[in-house]
């Protein structure tokens, strides 16, 4: 009886010793995080719109005649959160109606940040340039419609 035992102590042991080491690695695998290069990880935050131009026209700091304001009765603006985990939320929000929350994954490749919303079939597609370590300018072009698109300022919010 004491063979047996002995035996099927070390056969445990040899077990254990070959799968604990893969189970480490799974758990440090779950808990880190994907590395952003140095381009993403700047636009990594909180970002507020503050200025948009249509093409041909000058900027202006609002949208089709609406100022943006950030809170109270004439609220009317556009809220970017980039999270280094890859997600992002948008938040709308414009006076007399309940803030708009969207949600989804975000991915910068050189100049093309492209948006996937859940629940969206495709992704919307902008290019962007950092203008300061606070201050970027997104051109979003609308593909399949008449619309020539859009340049829109923002800057980081505090």
């Amino acid at each position: 009886m004491s063979i047996r035992r002995t035996t099927a102590l070390l056969l445990g042991g040899l077990f254990l010793s070959l799968s604990l080491p893969s189970l480490y690695a799974l758990e440090e695998q779950r808990g880190s995080k994907p590395q952003l290069d140095p381009a993403s990880a700047q636009l990594v935050g909180v970002w507020e719109i503050f200025q948009t131009k249509e093409p041909g026209k000058p900027y202006q700091t609002g949208y089709k005649g609406r100022p943006f304001v950030g809170k109270g009765a004439n609220a009317f603006t556009l809220l970017l959160e980039y999270r280094d985990d890859g997600t992002f939320r948008r938040l709308e929000r414009r006076a007399g109606q309940l803030d708009k929350v969207q949600e989804g994954t975000w991915k910068l490749s050189g100049h093309e940040l492209r948006h996937h919303r859940q629940g969206a079939q495709g992704d919307e597609v902008m290019y962007i340039r950092f203008d300061g370590a606070n201050r970027y300018t997104s051109i979003e072009v609308f593909e399949r419609t008449a619309d020539p698109g859009l340049f829109a300022q923002f800057e980081r919010r505090k």
